[in-house]
């Protein structure tokens, strides 16, 4: 590590390093599954606790994780008979054995990026005393990256009977290596090493996916701070929205007032006429023009289409990656949408077409997020489950910023903020249980980023507070399921 630092790798590099530790390990596990999560363990420990104690920083802790990941790739070459063995191994057994920190250079020695972590993997069963193997190296001769995996792979040897059965315990796997401090162990890291142990628990928290989350949540702050102060441009809805919202509160607005406003944007008129002609909305006849489509979808539900047309814009994204996650986001708001609105006249709601909007709009949040986060360069192993679990934490207030500067009321706000609540009561506001309750029938219906607990939909607190049957919520469902094979893709 710090005796011979490898320039300063590019992302691309460190990529390449990590996918060929992962293949090497994955050859070790199809010898021994124990091995395989040995290193693991090892690794994540190892890297964890260098970067909490200050002892290695930037691409060295990189390089630590690898090679705790690669300590044993010798073991490759050891006949599978001698690796799972339960007895006491032969003398020419333990030779086989004391080989393989040569034989893990021989191989990874083929790998030019891995240069670096070459002395680790040899000299990773030296001893401090000089009593180790393969060199009888002693003291600071020994690498300090060695050093550091010694102990670790040492303490998980003892501790989770990853090869032969110690049965110790934790305390007493930390003992014996105290015990052995000067003699076996670098007597320096005795202390942090056993502080570190005591205080973590032994848990071998991933410290890739650690080091992704601490770049996902900052990136994620970086984006809200922005926004919120006017440094990312925010998207806009069309000036059509606005102009058909303004002649549909006039009482007197007829369908060609409203037709003439649509008929200025010509794919969002043709959209809005292929809407209008699905079976969905009793499309008997032929629509063909926009002055016949809204009489059949009536003014309120005509502008909520054109909202839903318009948002669907915001679900688009250069990067497959990203477009697949703003895909299916797209299905889950479109389809919280309906439920929406179809619980909402079960209910005999006043308003089912802004509750559809609400519906519409509960996750914009996510959406300026994930599209934000998509312009951000990006590491080709991250995490997905990380970054949603980041914007999940993050979506509630610039969906609600967003949804102010589009001109929505403070109902709308209250929704994207409080749909995802449990402490609900008699006095929440029906429109908000309505919104939550359809957000659960679409993770029923595989429709939402997150799994049905298997749960009855009526057991569901805001089904009870509403007082749904599970009749009304079966046939909600099943609604659902044939408006979005229907009318899905027309938006």
């Amino acid at each position: 590590m710090n005796e011979k630092s490898a320039p300063a790798a590019t992302p691309a590099e460190q990529e390449q390093m990590i996918e060929t530790a992962r293949m090497v390990l994955a050859m070790l596990g199809e010898r021994d599954i124990r091995l395989k999560q040995h290193s693991e363990r090892v690794a994540n420990l190892c890297a964890n606790f260098c970067e909490k104690a200050g002892i290695l920083s930037g691409d060295d802790l990189l390089h630590i994780y690898l090679a705790g990941l690669l300590h044993d790739t010798g073991c490759i070459s050891i006949p599978r008979e001698v690796l799972t063995k339960d007895q006491p191994l032969s003398d020419e057994e333990m030779l086989l054995i004391k080989k393989h920190p040569v034989v893990g250079v021989q191989i990874l020695s083929h790998h030019r990026r891995l240069e670096a972590l070459l002395p680790v993997v040899r000299h990773h069963h030296e001893a401090f005393d000089g009593s180790g193997y393969p060199d009888k190296k002693k003291g600071e001769e020994i690498p300090l990256g060695a050093r550091l995996i010694q102990l670790f792979d040492r303490f998980d040897e003892l501790a989770s009977n990853c090869r032969n059965a110690q049965g110790m315990t934790a305390e007493e796997a930390l003992a014996a290596i105290r015990e052995k401090a000067g003699k076996e162990f670098d007597p320096g890291l005795i202390p942090k090493f056993i502080h570190f142990m005591e205080s973590n628990a032994g848990k071998a928290e991933d410290y890739l996916l650690k080091k992704q989350a601490a770049f996902v949540k900052q990136s994620f702050s970086n984006i809200l701070q922005k926004f919120s102060a006017g440094k990312i441009v925010p998207p806009v809805m069309p000036q059509v929205v606005f102009e058909l919202r303004n002649v549909i509160k006039r009482e007197e607005a007829t369908v060609k007032d409203v037709s003439e406003i649509l008929e200025k944007d010509p794919v969002l008129s043709l959209r809005l006429i292929s809407v209008a002609r699905s079976p969905i909305y009793k499309g008997y006849g032929d629509v063909k023009s926009v002055q016949a489509a809204i009489p059949r979808l009536g003014f309120k539900e005509t502008l909520s289409i054109v909202v839903a047309i318009s948002n669907k814009s915001l679900y688009e994204v250069k990067l497959p990656q990203f477009r697949v996650a703003l895909d299916k986001m797209w299905g889950h708001s479109l389809a919280c949408a309906y439920a929406s609105k179809l619980i909402s006249q079960s209910l005999f709601l006043d308003d089912p077409e802004t509750v559809f909007l609400m519906g519409l709009t509960h996750d914009v949040g996510k959406v300026i997020l994930l599209r934000a986060f998509a312009e951000i360069p990006q590491e080709k192993s991250l995490d997905f489950t990380t970054v949603m679990t980041a914007i999940q934490e993050a979506h509630q207030s610039i969906g609600s910023i967003l949804l102010k500067r589009w001109g929505f009321g403070d109902e709308f706000s209250r929704v994207v903020c409080l749909h995802e609540g449990t402490n609900f009561s008699p006095q929440t506001v029906k429109e908000i249980l309505v919104v939550h309750l359809a957000n659960m029938l679409t993770r029923k219906m595989g429709l939402s980023s997150f799994e049905w607990d298997g749960k009855n939909p009526v057991e569901v607190a805001s089904a009870q507070l509403l007082g749904l049957s599970s009749d009304t919520l079966g046939r909600v469902e099943e609604k659902v399921k044939e408006i979005i094979k229907d009318v899905a893709h027309l938006f």
